[in-house]
């Protein structure tokens, strides 16, 4: 990943407010980009999901069949699932806290939501894992 992929992250993931419900999007607030920056390791990127260990290659494989029809959307028209996402394992704590997030897929991300911990989702994942194992 480069340093311009990287910054695109990051500034997506900046907290903001829809426009539409003016609801607070949690986001980075105070984190800056050169401290994401030092946080990215490569080694944990390709490991993929933290929770199902779904690949980035295999996210976009997935997001590559619901593209073209083969499987129903469920990428929010297209917007998600093309590569992995940023997720919190306690939903309770702040994206600045860079100790709090990993590398997920969109469909673990999606399926945890902000309500499950990192810990109580894991039986979870284990099993949207081998779904996606199936399907691929």
């Amino acid at each position: 990943m480069n340093k311009e992929e990287l910054r695109k992250i990051f500034n997506q993931k900046k907290q903001k407010t829809d426009p539409k419900t003016l609801k607070i999007i949690d986001g980075f607030m105070n984190a800056t980009f050169n401290e994401f920056q030092n946080w990215f390791k490569m080694e944990k990127f390709i490991k993929g999901c933290h929770y199902c260990g779904t690949s980035n290659e295999k996210s976009f494989e997935l997001y590559q069949l619901q593209r073209t029809g083969l499987r129903p959307d469920a990428t929010r028209g297209g917007k998600r699932g093309k590569r992995l996402e940023l997720d919190r394992k306690d939903p309770f704590k702040s994206y600045d806290d860079l100790d709090n997030v990993v590398w997920c897929c969109y469909w673990c991300n999606n399926a945890k939501s902000n309500f499950f911990t990192a810990e109580e989702f894991m039986l979870v994942a284990k099993a949207i894992g081998e779904a996606i194992k199936k399907i691929i």
